[in-house]
């Protein structure tokens, strides 16, 4: 065979390996998979806490900051002795583990069933209700499965509020842990109205800026009308704006509070049907 002919033949070969698809290494053909033998890489971030504890967390790039916090927070506040379910926030305010949520929510009761993550649930001494403003504060103990997130209320009430993004992690209906997005659209009848979406359920979940400042919580859903017929709105919501609260009161029930024993476990409990506003 000429010299030519073994070289052409070289090549040849060469380009008919270059475009052949090499097996995985370790896959054995004609098997399946062996998945265990994939590295799987899962990015943390180490958090320090209020209390200087460093935490190792879940790296949620598509969520900012304040999102993470807020979702890490939110806990489902639930009825002792009636049906219905609302949502809260987990927060450090005055040296005190607290939950912030809607006035309406707590209703009249005295304590509440505050569900956090894998089954864990604490008892929640009300002791802050502004029912004009509907907004509640209960004291809780620690819980392990949240993390507390700073009290930060931002306590402005005017145009400036209009456009700032806004963000809450809650329980409507039936879901679990939803983190909503949206916009401040208005400030009407002593209430910020937000461009973003509720439902049942949502109803107390702490609303947050995207410096983690507390702007207040959810109260209701918008209700429109189209005839004689009465529609909610569900893109339209009513956040009770932490502002309007009276913070020196706040300060003193929370630190002269005493704190009532925890619990491990109660049934669960259904949306609550509360209507949204309409003016």
């Amino acid at each position: 065979m000429s010299k030519w002919l073994q070289n052409l033949i070289i090549i040849t070969s060469l380009l008919l390996v270059s475009c052949t698809t090499p097996a995985l290494p370790g896959q054995s053909l004609g098997k399946d998979l062996n998945l265990d033998l994939i590295e799987t890489v899962t990015n943390t971030v180490e958090v320090e806490s209020i209390f200087g504890e460093v935490l190792e967390v879940l790296d949620a790039p598509n969520l900012t900051v304040s999102e993470q916090r807020s979702r890490t927070a939110a806990v489902k506040v639930r009825s002792l002795l009636h049906g219905g379910h609302g949502s809260g926030t987990y927060m450090v305010a005055h040296n005190r583990r607290v939950v912030a949520t809607a006035a309406h929510v707590v209703r009249n009761e005295s304590a509440m069933a505050i569900d956090g993550r894998d089954g864990e649930t604490v008892v929640g001494q009300v002791i802050f209700v502004d029912s004009e403003n509907d907004i509640a504060f209960l004291v809780v103990p620690e819980m392990k499965s949240r993390t507390a997130i700073r009290y930060r209320p931002r306590n402005i009430y005017n145009e400036r509020l209009i456009g700032v993004p806004i963000t809450y992690t809650g329980f409507p209906s039936h879901h679990d842990l939803l983190t909503i997005r949206g916009y401040v659209s208005s400030l009407e009848h002593n209430m910020v109205i937000a461009n973003m979406f509720g439902w049942f359920g949502s109803s107390g979940s702490g609303v947050y800026d995207q410096s983690g400042r507390f702007v207040g919580v959810v109260s209701a859903i918008d209700v429109g009308r189209y005839g004689l017929n009465r529609l909610p709105l569900d893109s339209i919501v009513w956040v009770a704006p932490i502002s309007k609260i009276d913070h020196e009161m706040l300060e003193i029930r929370i630190r002269s509070a005493l704190l009532i024993g925890n619990i491990k476990s109660f049934p669960g409990a259904a949306a609550p049907r509360r209507g949204g506003r309409s003016d």
